[in-house]
């Protein structure tokens, strides 16, 4: 039973932290509304913007240094607890998480979708991880999978509560997993514009559900992966790679970790996808 207590006890205080976060902003607000009303009754209504910037100044000298070091506090248990959301939803398979990274910044915000339908909704994830799966291998993609797994707990061991989604995905050892099996689905695109199209009809084919993703918009339920967005998300994918072969030495980073005819297909593929080298 005292055990089942200490865990509700912390599971309430977890689920309180962003509350916590705006309790603290709605009192600021609150207290600075009631100094410039108090001051415009002392002024009978004629209140200056230089009588607001200076009820604003004596604020911030006093009440606002206690709430600026609680928010900033509790932001950090907000971060925490964030992050320990981001673990619990993850760690069956992270991988998962580590390849759509490299993608992300192409996924609309909530409601942007309907003023912008080329963006890469979220329902095209089925079936991009159905064509990784496909042109690597099950057997491969499950061991990355698990070499993921492994590597997260080691950093989680060493780093503890300081451990943050966004340092692992810019961690090393993580980068090369990702690109280990990027790499691999390289010489599936010799023909390129057959693997495009198919890639393109894959994804629509597998479409997730639109009530999985309806915060990106009312426009959800007609969105489908256009054939001109398909590059955008292949260069996105190899961003990596031109990154490295950008760097002085990278050529030769490359040649040793994946051969020379790898990084000459990498090269090959990021030039059909109207990259410049």
């Amino acid at each position: 039973m005292a055990d089942d207590n200490s865990k509700n006890a912390r599971m309430k205080r977890r689920e309180d932290e962003r509350d916590v976060c705006e309790s603290i902003l709605a009192s600021a607000m609150d207290s600075i509304v009631e100094r410039l009303a108090s001051t415009a009754e002392e002024r009978q209504g004629a209140i200056s913007a230089d009588d607001i910037r200076t009820v604003g100044k004596a604020y911030i000298d006093s009440e606002g240094v206690a709430s600026r070091e609680s928010l900033r506090e509790h932001i950090h248990l907000s971060l925490i607890q964030h992050e320990q959301e981001l673990w619990n939803q993850t760690r069956r398979r992270p991988f998962d998480r580590l390849l759509v990274k490299r993608f992300s910044h192409l996924f609309p915000h909530e409601g942007e979708l309907d003023t912008n339908k080329s963006l890469l909704s979220r329902r095209a994830l089925p079936g991009f991880f159905m064509a990784i799966e496909m042109m690597t291998s099950a057997d491969l993609f499950e061991q990355c999978q698990q070499a993921c797994k492994g590597l997260l707990k080691t950093r989680r061991e060493e780093l503890g509560d300081k451990f943050l989604w966004r340092d692992f995905y810019d961690d090393s050892d993580a980068m090369d997993l990702v690109n280990d099996i990027i790499v691999v689905i390289v010489h599936h695109f010799d023909d390129f514009d057959k693997r495009m199209h198919w890639l393109h009809d894959l994804i629509n084919s597998h479409l997730s559900p639109p009530d999985d993703y309806a915060f990106e918009g009312t426009a959800i339920a007609e969105w489908h992966l256009l054939e001109e967005d398909v590059p955008e998300l292949m260069k996105a994918l190899f961003s990596d790679f031109l990154k490295r072969l950008g760097e002085e030495g990278g050529h030769h980073q490359l040649d040793e970790r994946y051969g020379m005819k790898a990084r000459q297909s990498i090269e090959k593929l990021l030039t059909n996808l109207g990259v410049e080298l």
